[in-house]
């Protein structure tokens, strides 16, 4: 249960700060956070205008308890995420709010992603390079941090993108299958495999598996609802981008789960131990809230709440 908490607090905060940005169009604008879940009316053409997503962890570093708190609104227009506001508190601190500036090319490919403070400072960007229309090169800056700075290069082979790092000697494979989902992903050092991820989808798009061996193992299964995912068509505009800017030991599967399936996310058994999430839902069956609560030990547990609000 500890590995599963990790994995899901690692994919909301990549979520709320790096991986949005990236899919649909994105302007700075500000949120609500005020609980949403506003159904609207009940009717069936609804379409989804809020998102709203916000974690809690809580979690001992030698010996200090340390709580961290996100809290990210999406406002959505036409199935494209419009603005949004991070929000991020460390152990009570006051929040500090980030906004993403977007700039796109003439095809409507991202080519830019600037996040900027509520002080109006930029704290860092991403740079994305089309080759032929396909990304050939991400490069990402952290303005406080060279730490952080990388530059990816990609080049492509049949169903293969092959994602190399300046300066490192890791190199990982993508592999897709006809509709452009990922099926695989392995990571080398040099030309030693260090680790593999490997997912597997059902006849109705929803991942069922992903098992990863290597640096890390691990076996998780995924169970879903019968209702649709409203997040897909929100994030299904640019696939890929979900996934070629992230390390190399991060696993994708849960962000597949619960962003890229065709139904709502409802549960997950993690190398046995099994996690079943809160839901609720309009008369119309559409997702108005997702609620997940672990509680590993005294000193991990974690809180992740999502919102949905609808509109004619």
């Amino acid at each position: 249960m500890k590995k599963l908490i990790l994995l899901l607090l690692t994919l909301t905060v990549i979520t709320a700060c790096d991986v949005e940005p990236l899919d649909p169009a994105y302007t700075q604008g500000s949120g609500s956070n005020g609980g949403g879940g506003n159904n609207g009316s009940e009717s069936g053409d609804l379409t989804l205008s809020l998102y709203e997503l916000d974690t809690e962890l809580s979690f001992d570093f030698f010996g200090t308890p340390v709580q961290t708190n996100t809290k990210s609104d999406f406002s959505i227009s036409n199935n494209k995420i419009a603005s949004a506001i991070n929000q991020v508190s460390l152990s009570g601190s006051p929040f500090v709010t980030e906004n993403q500036q977007i700039t796109r090319n003439g095809s409507g490919q991202i080519i830019s992603d600037i996040s900027v403070n509520s002080a109006g400072v930029t704290t860092n960007e991403y740079i994305i390079t089309y080759t032929n229309g396909v990304v050939s090169n991400i490069t990402y800056d952290y303005y406080e941090d060279d730490f952080d700075d990388y530059n990816y290069n990609f080049t492509y082979d049949g169903n293969t993108i092959t994602r190399t790092k300046v300066g490192s000697t890791i190199s990982t494979v993508f592999t897709v299958d006809s509709s452009d989902r990922v099926i695989k992903k392995e990571s080398f050092d040099g030309d030693v495999s260090i680790q593999t991820e490997t997912i597997s989808y059902n006849t109705a798009g929803n991942i069922t598996s992903s098992t990863t061996t290597g640096e890390t193992q691990s076996n998780t299964t995924y169970q879903f609802d019968n209702n649709i995912n409203p997040l897909k068509v929100v994030y299904e505009d640019n696939y890929l981008l979900s996934f070629l800017r992230d390390e190399y030991s991060d696993e994708i599967g849960p962000q597949i789960a619960q962003f890229l399936s065709t139904n709502n996310w409802n549960a997950a058994t993690f190398n046995g131990e099994s996690a079943t999430f809160d839901l609720e839902y309009n008369s119309a069956g559409r997702i108005t809230k997702r609620d997940m609560d672990f509680n590993s030990s005294p000193e991990l547990s974690a809180t992740i709440n999502e919102r949905f609000t609808y509109v004619n």
